[in-house]
């Protein structure tokens, strides 16, 4: 035998020798359970669990090693079939493919970031998981194992809690890797968000609830076809950063100047009084809600869907009347543009929200502190961009200017981005930031092919963003419950109403109180972005998955009831 034979050989020998002194040790290790099992007091639930805990253990660690020789012995077996090969051909070709080899063995060893084995990893749990291939041809079927896995399939870990888990990154950092299965996720919500929202176009209905309709038919409570749910939410968050960012261009100091004590007086007290009336109704009325939920489902429901109106607004010009229609407009645009700014502050505040939530039992002083630390957080926030849009905007806008087309959009992106690093490192949520970069860059840039490529992501961004809200939503659930929801969003949107009007009749001037029906009823519906406030605090636990479901399906129906009691205001 060659020396690198007997290197195999010898190899071969040390692990069988290790195999069978697992073996040995393996057999008394059960001998000293049997004993103990049989000594111990077999009422005792405790000792029970404790001796469940450790076997458990003893065979995570025993998988781990036993993975860990076959993944040597595999590695051995690979390196003597490469050099049974080498021996059989010396050309000039194979050395310097010899060299390669080696020289990217070198950089593999340098890009790999792991430890050589899961039990030197500090911090973590030793747990049992499945290992799933071959996911399009149904749980690694019998007679699958020998057949080559097709380009699409994935690698897919699935622990003991029944959540899936999905390469991220290979051990052989030099190979490509794609997911291919992410990739098929986008398509097939595309082109199921093509129809539907064409179908809701066509019925006069927000072309949202299309999307949101796909994510349904295509999630967990529909046909189940998309698999990578974290990843497609992670694509949709750049919706919900887009949507705040164009809010944020969309905020014009002229439409404010115009009717300026309107739009600030008239959100503030609507809010107001919802978040008091939410909480005189959770409290007396149906007696044990706490009061932070009440407030926080009030204040959800106090918004109005800025694109909504503003598509009403575009198609509701009352011939012979443009006066009318100019002035409604210009109050319902300017109480929009404060919601806009009120619903970011909302955002904003949600992960400070979720910490006192978490330390509710401390009281009033917790309470204060919380709320002086979020809003000094919030001035050094309004400061920091009132610098950078004072010293750094007007050079960064010239310079701009001078760029291409790809490096304009990156550039603007880049002013959200960073924006969103700023808030973040304050410890408020990135929407703010994406919010007031949408300001700063609207009134920094005039030229409209700018808010064009923004917009064009900003569309594609939403439409994944609606459609992953799809995923959450349950048919059953608004089925056997749609008398129930569909009462709470007749009260819900009665209410705004109501309180629209009494805030309106107090605000707007004697000669134009004839306009606070059709503006009322322009606020009456709830907003689209209540399902992202919804499933942020649903997420941090500040409200139960119960509260998200009716907000979700409440939203959805005063949406879907809104053209109704526009067109009758119209009409009237």
């Amino acid at each position: 035998l060659s020396p690198k034979e007997k290197e195999f050989k010898l190899h071969v020998l040390e692990m069988f020798l290790e195999e069978l002194k697992e073996s040995e040790r393996d057999m008394l290790d059960a001998e000293q359970a049997l004993k103990k099992s049989l000594a111990m007091d077999f009422w005792n639930s405790s000792s029970l669990k404790i001796n469940s805990k450790r076997r458990l253990n003893a065979l995570r660690i025993a998988t781990l090693k036993e993975e860990k020789s076959y993944n040597k012995m595999v590695q051995f077996e690979k390196i003597m079939e490469d050099y049974l090969l080498s021996s059989n051909s010396t050309s000039w070709v194979d050395e310097i493919l010899k060299d390669v080899a080696h020289a990217a063995d070198l950089l593999q060893n340098q890009v790999a970031d792991l430890p050589e084995s899961p039990v030197d990893l500090k911090g973590g749990d030793i747990e049992a998981v499945m290992h799933m291939k071959n996911l399009h041809d149904g749980l690694n079927a019998p007679g699958n194992e020998d057949k080559p896995q097709d380009e699409e399939d994935m690698d897919i870990l699935i622990d003991s809690k029944n959540n899936k888990y999905i390469l991220t990154r290979q051990e052989d950092g030099m190979a490509p890797y794609i997911d291919h299965l992410l990739v098929m996720n986008m398509i097939w919500i595309v082109m199921a968000c093509l129809p539907l929202g064409t179908l809701c176009q066509v019925l006069g209905v927000p072309t949202l609830f299309g999307y949101i309709l796909a994510g349904l038919l295509l999630g967990p409570s529909g046909f189940n076809i998309i698999q990578e749910v974290v990843q497609m939410e992670t694509i949709g968050e750049l919706g919900v950063f887009l949507i705040l960012f164009s809010a944020g261009m969309e905020f014009s100091f002229s439409h404010i100047q115009k009717v300026w004590k309107i739009a600030v007086v008239t959100p503030l007290c609507t809010t107001f009084l919802m978040v008091v009336a939410g909480i005189l109704i959770g409290s007396v009325l149906l007696n044990g809600i706490p009061i932070g939920e009440s407030a926080f489902v009030s204040s959800c429901f106090s918004f109005s869907s800025t694109p909504l109106v503003s598509r009403f607004l575009q198609g509701s010009f009352i011939i012979g009347k443009e006066s009318i229609t100019s002035d409604y407009s210009n109050i319902l645009l300017g109480v929009l543009v404060m919601q806009d700014v009120q619903l970011s502050l909302l955002v904003a505040a949600i992960p400070i929200l979720a910490s006192q939530k978490l330390e509710q039992s401390s009281g009033l002083f917790t309470s204060l502190r919380v709320l002086s630390v979020t809003m000094l957080s919030m001035c050094m926030v309004v400061a920091m961009s009132l610098a950078i849009y004072r010293f750094i905007m007007l050079y960064f806008t010239k310079l701009v200017n001078k760029l291409n087309r790809e490096l304009q959009l990156l550039s603007v992106l880049c002013i959200m981005f960073i924006n969103q690093l700023i808030t973040r490192s304050l410890g408020i949520s990135m929407e703010l930031g994406s919010f007031i970069a949408g300001v700063m860059v609207a009134h920094s840039f005039n030229e409209p092919a700018i808010k064009h490529k923004i917009q064009v992501i900003h569309d594609f961004f939403s439409i994944m963003f609606f459609a992953t809200m799809g995923f959450h939503v349950f048919p059953t659930f608004v089925l056997v419950e749609f008398t129930l929801l569909l009462s709470l969003t007749v009260f819900v949107v009665a209410g705004k109403f109501v309180i629209s009007l009494l805030v309106l009749h107090v605000v707007l001037p004697p000669q134009s109180r004839n306009l606070k029906w059709i503006i009322s009823s322009g606020l009456a519906q709830v907003s689209e972005f209540s399902f992202v406030i919804g499933s942020r605090a649903c997420h941090l636990k500040i409200i139960s998955r119960e509260v998200f479901l009716l907000i979700l399906s409440i939203t959805t129906l005063s949406l879907v009831l809104a053209p109704v009691l526009w067109k009758i205001s119209i009409w009237r």
